[in-house]
């Protein structure tokens, strides 16, 4: 038997999977092959092997993406990598969210929300992998560091994925998620597209750290808001985080009361493990 061969047959199948999973976001209807709406005629486009499944993108996602897009991140990124550095490193920092979905099983077809350029896909290397970013230019890197990854790759909304109920057998998002436009929209999206029992794992820093700031402590916020532009962040974003009001615990009540909330990152962070619910409460649950 040619192995190379069969492995190419199973992976050409995989995709044509996916393909036939993908849905519309106007009217919820399959997408065609062709990425056509089969009821309303709404199409997606796919750009240099990236599938473009998103509309015109309003508060805090529109902030994310143009931070993302744009050369503050670029400044801002080695501060992050800092960041985990001295939380045990690049590897042991990201494993401590991941080791919940890798459980040593065969092959699972895993959606990463907010899959930036990358970084996390080394670590999963050895499953069906797919991405789903509102930044189209961190979605260009990530293939173009992942060849491997073209057609996997999705510009959309985490509030609106766009697939089927119980496409993957596992998702997650690491960082990103604190800023996300409708957190609660975003992690019920998450379980529907989840396959039941499949694990979804949300992991971010916490949402109050800022508040650990000199200026905070000092009782002089602006002071923050200056040295977090300094490290590259836009006064847009800045503004943003600085004004964030997220509440773990109300939204871990409001949309899963059962998942787990564990510390990482030298409690500097959290780590929501949940499992995706039967098909008839992720849609009773879903937008």
């Amino acid at each position: 038997m040619n192995f190379s061969r069969s492995a190419q047959t199973i992976e050409d199948s995989t995709e044509m999977s996916i393909q036939s999973r993908l849905r519309c976001l106007n009217c919820g209807s399959a997408m065609s092959c062709s990425l056509r709406c089969i009821s309303c005629d709404r199409t997606y486009q796919e750009k240099d092997g990236i599938v473009e499944a998103i509309g015109r993108l309003t508060g805090q996602n529109r902030i994310a993406a143009e931070f993302y897009d744009g050369p503050g991140w670029v400044k801002f990124r080695p501060w992050e990598k800092m960041f985990l550095t001295l939380q045990g490193g690049q590897k042991r920092s990201r494993w401590q969210i991941l080791r919940h979905i890798h459980t040593g099983a065969s092959p699972l077809r895993i959606l990463e929300v907010g899959i930036g350029d990358g970084e996390n896909v080394e670590l999963l290397k050895a499953h069906q992998l797919y991405g789903l970013d509102i930044a189209r230019t961190q979605l260009s890197r990530c293939q173009q560091r992942f060849p491997e990854l073209k057609g996997r790759l999705f510009w959309g909304e985490a509030e609106a994925l766009p697939f089927d109920e119980a496409s993957f057998d596992a998702c997650y998002s690491i960082g990103g998620f604190n800023h996300y436009r409708d957190r609660s929209a975003a992690w019920r999206e998450m379980r529907r597209v989840t396959k039941p029992g499949g694990v979804i794992v949300i992991a971010d820093e916490l949402p109050t750290l800022f508040r650990a700031g000199i200026g905070h402590i000092l009782g002089r916020p602006r002071l923050d808001a200056w040295w977090l532009r300094r490290l590259g962040l836009d006064s847009a974003f800045v503004d943003m985080v600085l004004a964030s009001d997220l509440d773990i615990n109300s939204l871990i009540a409001d949309v899963s009361p059962t998942c787990r909330r564990l510390p990482i990152w030298n409690r500097l962070g959290y780590c929501l493990v949940d499992t995706a619910p039967s098909s008839s409460c992720a849609h009773n649950g879903a937008l």
